[in-house]
């Protein structure tokens, strides 16, 4: 149900289908996430978020929510309902099954998207100027080069006549050719299947050659930046094209959000990165790019990681990204042509070889690189993007984790909540993440001859795809 300031919808919609219908009405949302393939309930449900200083995450535009919840049947919040309400939105479906849910919606309109590359020095001087000035800001971070990609986005109707519709400095053949030039260097010899591939496909097949060695995975880090300088342009198009981006192939990644303070003139958010960037070079973390940083205003949900007064114009968060590409393994063939049996073989030996080297890149994600960004990411506060929170490998983390996340949200709001909506926890019994970081006893200490970690929950809900809705 579309009215002229919000739509009605049910949960499982996907958020590319509820645009569909809402662009037939000249309408939009008022942002968007990096794709648009995931369930509207999940959406809102672990505070999803967008770019843009003077713009809230997803669950800041929703207007009411029904849930169904074993305690107390169905029920339906909104700001009436105060406290609840701002507990619900972001509830991770501990409090309740979200069935339908009312989010306000803008006019349709036009973005002209600019995207130019700075040096680390210039995206540090102009930052502040940079999130006054646009609508939405995204820096992508290039790990062992002095190159930062800044994209900007604004309402046509804003943008000075003078400044190009769309424009891009080279065609496609002209901005892939670095990325071109390096698999050949490397010796790459499957040119003809992948001469139509896109930059994306490129950075897959380059990183997969070498993921976990850092000068490789720094040698095409050089090859992309020079990609971007040779990219830099402007394009109009629909937001909700324009909000969402390419994210590249399977991908772990893991996002945190932090407070923006202002006091020191190059602002936390700069310090954060050049700290991490630092980190990264001196211990030779194999970090694939980009490290994508955006920013938001604060959310009045108690359990959003950028909970904040919202009634402050000026309180501001930086959501930073870190990312590393898993290569895919061979989509398994049918039988119908009768396949040689050698060719099978083949298949198989390349898949364990895949599946080895996926397993080696899990284990360097989870533990080097995010054991990394939590130790630089501490004295910032920082608070974990809830669909992107991954166990730690170590029991010491594991415990460090939790404590932050008991003194960083009102768990005992939460469980008060939970216990009137849900008295028997069914709906949170089988989200082992959930209950052994916020709920259940700390584990007994390991002991000295028999050191152990809290098994990780089987489902990899960090690990992304572009074609699924998990990122």
């Amino acid at each position: 149900e579309i009215t002229d300031t919000d739509v009605t919808v049910q949960a499982g919609a996907r958020v590319s289908h509820v645009l569909e219908a809402l662009n037939q009405v000249g309408k939009t949302l008022p942002n968007l996430a990096s794709i648009a393939e995931q369930q509207m309930g999940g959406f809102v449900q672990v505070g999803a978020h967008g770019t843009g200083a003077q713009i809230g995450p997803i669950d800041e535009y929703v207007t009411s929510l029904k849930l169904v919840t074993p305690g107390c049947g169905t029920i339906t919040l909104s700001p009436e309902d105060g406290e609840l309400f701002h507990l619900a939105k972001v509830g991770l479906g501990c409090l309740g099954i979200v069935v339908e849910l009312t989010m306000q919606i803008i006019p349709q309109h036009q973005l002209v998207e600019h995207t130019f590359v700075l040096t680390r020095d210039e995206a540090k001087e102009q930052l502040s100027s940079l999130l006054k000035e646009h609508k939405h800001v995204r820096y992508m971070w290039i790990p062992y080069t002095d190159t930062v990609v800044v994209v900007t986005n604004d309402p046509e109707d804003t943008v000075p006549e003078d400044i190009p519709r769309n424009y891009r400095r080279g065609d496609d053949k002209y901005c892939l050719q670095p990325l071109i030039d390096l698999y050949q260097r490397l010796g790459g010899n499957n040119m003809e299947d992948i001469s139509g591939g896109g930059f994306g496909a490129w950075r897959d097949i380059l990183i997969a050659m070498d993921p976990l060695s850092p000068q490789h995975v720094a040698r095409v880090n050089a090859a992309e930046a020079e990609f971007w300088k040779r990219s830099e342009g402007y394009q109009t198009k629909p937001s909700e094209q324009l909000l969402q981006f390419d994210c590249g192939g399977q991908q772990w990644v893991w996002e945190v959000a932090f407070p923006v303070k202002k006091e020191e003139e190059e602002g936390t958010e700069i310090k954060f990165m050049e700290e991490l960037l630092q980190q990264i070079e001196e211990e030779q973390i194999p970090a694939h790019a980009p490290i994508e940083q955006r920013w938001s205003a604060s959310s009045s949900s108690l359990m959003s990681p950028v909970y904040g007064d919202t009634t402050k114009k000026n309180e501001l968060h930086s959501w930073v990204g870190i990312i590393m590409y898993l290569p895919e393994q061979q989509q398994e063939q049918g039988d119908e042509d009768e396949e040689d049996d050698n060719n099978d073989d083949n298949d198989n030996n390349d898949n364990n070889n895949i599946s080895k080297i996926r397993t080696a890149i899990t284990e360097h994600f989870k533990g080097p690189y995010c054991n990394l960004l939590r130790r630089i990411g501490t004295p910032y506060s920082i608070a974990s993007h809830w669909a992107k929170l991954e166990l730690p490998t170590e029991i010491e983390t594991w415990c460090q984790v939790r404590n932050s996340l008991r003194q960083r949200y009102p768990l005992t709001k939460f469980e008060t909540a939970r216990n009137i909506l849900d008295p028997q926890g069914i709906l949170s019994k089988n989200n082992s993440l959930l209950n052994l970081l916020l709920w259940l006893p700390p584990p007994p200490p390991p002991t000295s001859s028999s050191p152990s970690s809290p098994s990780s929950p089987s489902s990899s809900s960090s690990t992304t795809d572009s074609s699924s809705s998990s990122s």
